[in-house]
């Protein structure tokens, strides 16, 4: 994970970092009053797209563009509280997982790693990295309010889910096909402005890999199943259900576990072209 900490030393990617929360915090400020989900915490954001289109071509720097624009539309949106640490954290992993698992996973073609979606199998490894930094993101935001009570997990996490995940995937595609040439003519694709030493190396990727999904996926899965079936929170009914249940928290906390394990084990520099590490 060292990149994300080396790449402030590069004047390119600092500006990458406010231009993704600009462009993120401008996208999400009018819809604070447009369709609120739940007013407050959170509203219908297609905005959401950026952060994974960013984390693809700016890595680290789109991953804290999207915790700092996050923080901006709850502060310019009349939103801030106590949600927006957790937002900034689970906004965090929906710029940081998918540029940690796109060379990860074994779906994207060794000879071209390009972060696009110009073939099938790129266009698959987009739908996984959605997919699971999506639950990643509604992970960690549902888990932390409901620890301090104020949403129930099961009703959280889901729709952060959905609406993350319904963003990223009929609007990611397109602007990544659009976007992504004219970025990579600027030299401003991540691999291009960092150097493969500043990139953490990663140990057993492929586990680390399996670790991200399982942590996202699973915790998302368990989080759920237990709410629901022990606690009696309601998927869609905000409000109903308990809240703050010492068998979400401990149940949901090992998967989290799992991702922060897998974050370090996963590197990056397999999308630099002169990577011939197996």
């Amino acid at each position: 994970m060292n990149e994300v900490f080396t790449m402030w030393k590069h004047t390119r990617m600092v500006i990458l970092v406010a231009l993704s929360a600009a462009i993120y915090a401008a996208v999400l400020i009018p819809f604070k009053a447009g369709i609120p989900i739940i007013p407050g915490f959170t509203e219908v954001r297609p905005a959401n797209v950026f952060p994974t289109i960013f984390g693809l071509m700016f890595g680290p720097a789109g991953a804290w563009g999207a915790a700092i624009g996050n923080t901006l539309g709850d502060l310019l949106g009349g939103t801030l509280g106590w949600g927006s640490l957790a937002g900034f954290i689970g906004n965090f992993l929906l710029g940081f997982v998918p540029y940690k698992l796109w060379g990860a996973m074994g779906l994207v073609p060794r000879a071209d790693m390009s972060p696009n979606v110009n073939s099938r199998r790129k266009l698959c490894a987009f739908g996984v990295v959605a997919l699971v930094s999506s639950a990643a993101c509604a992970l960690v935001i549902a888990w932390s309010l409901d620890l301090i009570g104020i949403i129930p997990f099961a009703f959280l996490a889901i729709v952060i889910t959905i609406n993350n995940l319904i963003a990223e995937i009929v609007l990611g595609p397109p602007l990544l096909l659009l976007l992504y040439p004219r970025v990579k003519r600027w030299g401003l694709i991540w691999t291009d402005v960092m150097a493969r030493e500043e990139v953490a190396r990663g140990f057993l990727r492929g586990i680390g890999a399996l670790l991200m999904i399982v942590g996202a996926l699973g915790g998302l899965a368990a989080g759920l199943g237990i709410s629901t079936d022990l606690y009696g929170q309601q998927l869609f009914n905000f409000g109903a259900g308990a809240k703050g249940k010492v068998g979400v928290w401990l149940g949901v906390l090992p998967f989290l576990a799992a991702m922060l394990v897998g974050s370090f084990m996963l590197s990056g520099r397999e999308q630099f072209t002169e990577d011939v590490d197996t």
